[in-house]
């Protein structure tokens, strides 16, 4: 074996491009695009290995995952372009003004890519000031954490949390060892729009749900899980949101989206940020279907 492979430690990438990029200029300026490959387990260690293969990142010598023969590589740009089209064909999207966020993690095991709709937007409580923006997330991983996923959500402006969904609406998954049909990603994409203006009208009923501190400290005590550190943390963030949105459910649900968003994360985690924060927001969305949160709600 001519170079010594690696597994990853933590370098990510964290990168913003404007939707009027070329694909050319976006493959170039983000960090999704890095070469990988499969390779025959046994050619890397000379031991007989059941047809396993692993995936190597070759810029970097780094072996991000091992998979059985079932596995089929689906590359990240092959993954993002045909998802990139899906959208930007969409009749029922408006993609003007749209920004991409692209980042890694676990040394590229993992990719995320953000697309945000300023033009598709939920405007909540008096002047309609807060205002939130549809955001699709399509998440791709070599290292086997998860299948192709895309999920819809959005990004509240004020604040820059990611506010999150129930985790059965509109979310789109394809596994690796069948590949994904762009046909059925444009139709969930289109569905994502209607999705979200309902989501909407829920956040606005939550806009106008009384939610006092006895009945915050008891969700955030069910949310925390017997930390309590979180218990402590999540309790401060509730006084400030509460303290400039009022004593309502939108107060609530704002306290565990900047949470999930902003909440302090380990400095050797940090490489795998977007990764974290993601995880965070999948639990703020199971926890919306909670049988504690949806008698508050």
């Amino acid at each position: 074996m001519s170079a010594v492979l690696k597994f990853p430690t933590q370098p990510a990438v964290l990168n913003l491009v404007r939707a009027k990029e070329t694909a050319a200029q976006i493959h170039a300026s983000a960090g999704l695009f890095f070469p990988v490959e499969c390779r025959p387990l046994t050619e890397l260690t000379g031991l007989p290995d059941r047809d396993l293969q692993a995936i190597v990142r070759k810029d970097t010598n780094t072996v991000l995952a091992v998979h059985g023969q079932r596995y089929t590589l689906i590359k990240n740009a092959d993954v993002y372009d045909r998802v990139d089209s899906a959208i930007r064909s969409s009749e029922a999207l408006d993609t003007s003004g749209m920004r991409i966020v692209d980042s890694v993690a676990y040394e590229g095991g993992r990719s995320i890519r953000s697309y945000i709709f300023p033009e598709h937007k939920i405007s909540i409580g008096r002047g309609r000031r807060d205002v939130t923006n549809l955001r699709l997330n399509v998440i791709n991983s070599y290292d086997g954490s998860t299948n192709l996923r895309i999920n819809m959500g959005g990004y509240r402006i004020v604040c820059a949390n990611g506010m999150v969904v129930g985790d059965d609406v509109s979310n789109y998954v394809a596994r690796h060892t069948s590949g994904f049909q762009v046909d059925e990603v444009k139709t969930r994409v289109a569905a994502s729009v209607d999705n979200f203006m309902r989501m909407g009208e829920q956040w606005r009923r939550w806009s106008k749900e009384l939610c006092t501190d006895d009945k915050a400290i008891a969700l955030i005590k069910a949310f925390s899980r017997g930390s309590a550190a979180m218990n402590t943390r999540l309790f401060d963030i509730w006084l400030t949101e509460s303290g400039s949105l009022g004593k309502t459910m939108w107060a609530f649900f704002n306290t565990l989206t900047y949470w999930s968003t902003h909440a302090t994360i380990k400095s050797a985690s940090q490489p795998n940020a977007p990764a974290i924060v993601l995880e965070r927001e999948a639990r703020v969305s199971r926890f919306l279907g909670h049988p504690l949160f949806k008698a508050a709600a």
